[in-house]
């Protein structure tokens, strides 16, 4: 079973973790792990904390996800240098 196919296309139409979970019968820690290896392997599926996951196949849209994506990611990293600074490891 893919994460995907119980997702359509478009904000809208977004699905909560919470409910994906239930249709899955898995729980939200494996559903995200299916999510991450299925957006690897190419599938566009988008996400926000308000809505949940949905697909996209606009470009723009996809871009917007990628753009937070980034932005999150950086937000960890400097996180992960305060930390290490803080705790005097190079």
């Amino acid at each position: 079973m893919k994460i995907s196919d119980l997702l359509s296309y478009g904000q809208e139409n977004a699905v909560p973790l919470r409910h994906l979970e239930k249709m899955a019968n898995m729980p939200g820690r494996v559903v995200r792990r299916m999510i991450e290896a299925e957006r690897r392997a190419g599938t566009v599926i988008a996400s926000d904390n308000q809505h949940g996951y949905w697909l996209t196949d606009d470009p723009a849209e996809a871009e917007r996800f990628s753009r937070s994506m980034e932005h999150r990611a950086r937000e960890i990293m400097r996180t992960a240098r305060a930390i290490k600074e803080a705790a005097g490891i190079d």
